[in-house]
C-alpha cells in the first residue's frame, strides 16, 4: 500500500514561488512493529510505525541526530529555524539511504521533475548551488531501520511556481484556487506514474475548506470512478477506482499536523520555498546592498519592491518576473 501526502507553500505571497511538496511510502500491512497494540491503526500510520525516529515539534531535541521533529513546517521553522526543515528532508533522504542535498540546485535536481534550468528566466534564479543548505546532526543511513518497522521511504517531490508560470496560468485560468488544484494534481500524478499498478491513500490538505472535491478529482483521473466515502469532521474522503488500482483519497484540515506524509512534504516545501526566497535576496542585495531582505508576503513584499525599483529599471526587468498578478 503506497501512502502519498501532499502539502504547499507559498500560495499567499505577493514574490517568490509556489511550492508543492508530496512524500512517498510504500508500507507493509503484515508488518506490525514491536510495541504498537492492535487494532490502533498501525497498518497506516506512520507516526506509530516511526516512533524514536520521529517526533512532534514540540519534543524535539536540536543536538540530537534522532529523533527528528517531522510536522507543520510553520512549527518546526518556528522551532527550529531553516535547519529544523532541512533536518526532515535529510532524515528522508537518509531513509533512501542518500546524503542530504547540500545546496538548493542539488535539492531540485534529485526532488523536482524540472531542473533548474526551468527557472532561468528569473535572473535571481539562476546559481542556485550558491544557496546551501544549514548544517544539522545528520543520522546516517536509515532505510533499514524504516525496513524494519514495515516502511520503504520511496519518493519526495517538489515542484516550485515561480511568478512568470503563475501569471501564465493565472490569466489562463482565471482562478487562483484551480492552479493550485492544478500544479498539486501534476506532483500526484508524477508520483502514481513511477509506482505503477499499486493501491494507495493520498492525503491532502483542504484548499479553503472546501466541501466538494469530486468534480476536482474527476478531471484529475478522467477514466476513474469517484465514490464518496465516510469521513469524520474535519474530512472530505473519495474512493476513487482506476483500471488497475484504488486510491483512497483524504482531503483533511490541517494536514501537515494529522498525517506524517504530509507533514513530510510541508516541510519539503516550505524548504525549498525559503531557499529560493534566500536567492532572490540574495541576488538583490549584491546590486542593492541597503535592501532589506523580505519573506515575500504582501505588506513586506511591497515594501520591498518600493526599494529594489531601481534595480529593476537599470536591469530593465519585467516586474511579472518577480510579482505575482494574484
Amino acid at each position: 500500500m503506497l501512502h502519498v501526502g501532499v502539502d504547499e507553500a507559498g500560495y499567499g505571497p505577493l514574490l517568490g514561488p509556489l511550492v508543492i511538496g508530496a512524500a512517498a511510502f510504500r508500507i507493509d500491512e503484515t508488518t506490525r512493529p514491536h510495541g504498537i497494540p492492535d487494532p490502533c491503526g498501525w497498518r497506516t500510520h506512520l507516526r506509530r510505525r516511526l516512533k524514536g525516529l520521529v517526533v512532534r515539534a514540540r519534543g524535539t531535541n536540536a543536538a540530537r541526530g534522532l529523533p527528528v521533529p517531522i510536522d507543520d513546517s510553520k512549527a518546526v521553522k518556528q522551532r527550529t529555524g531553516l535547519a529544523g526543515l532541512a533536518r526532515g528532508v535529510g532524515l528522508f533522504a537518509s531513509a533512501m539511504d542518500q546524503a542530504p542535498p547540500a545546496h538548493l540546485e542539488d535539492l531540485i535536481v534529485r526532488y523536482s521533475d524540472r531542473g533548474p534550468d526551468a527557472y532561468a528566466c528569473c535572473p535571481w534564479f539562476r546559481d542556485l548551488e550558491r544557496i546551501e543548505l544549514p548544517h544539522y546532526p545528520w543520522t546516517g543511513p536509515l532505510d533499514e531501520r524504516f525496513a524494519a518497522r514495515g516502511v520503504q521511504a520511496l519518493d519526495l517531490r517538489v515542484l516550485a511556481a515561480d511568478a512568470p508560470e503563475l501569471n501564465e496560468s493565472f490569466d489562463a485560468i482565471r482562478n487562483k484556487a484551480s492552479v493550485l488544484g492544478l500544479l498539486s494534481a501534476t506532483l500526484v500524478l508524477s508520483i502514481l506514474d513511477r509506482h505503477p499498478g499499486e493501491d494507495a491513500i493520498l492525503v491532502m490538505d483542504r484548499q479553503g475548506g472546501r466541501q466538494d472535491y469530486a468534480s476536482y478529482l474527476a478531471r484529475v483521473f478522467p477514466f476513474a470512478i469517484v465514490s464518496p466515502a465516510g469521513a469524520p469532521r474535519g474530512e472530505v474522503r473519495y474512493r476513487v477506482r482506476l483500471p488497475d488500482r484504488m486510491l483512497h483519497v483524504r482531503f483533511v484540515t490541517k494536514g501537515d499536523r494529522i498525517s506524517l506524509a504530509v507533514g513530510w512534504a510541508s516541510m519539503a516545501a516550505k524548504l525549498t520555498r525559503e531557499l529560493f526566497m534566500a536567492r532572490l535576496n540574495h541576488w538583490f542585495h549584491e546590486r542593492a546592498p541597503d535592501v532589506r531582505p523580505t519573506a515575500g508576503y504582501y505588506t513586506d513584499g511591497r515594501r520591498f519592491l518600493d526599494e529594489v525599483g531601481a534595480v529593476l529599471a537599470e536591469e530593465e526587468i519585467p516586474r511579472h518576473l518577480l510579482v505575482r498578478s494574484r
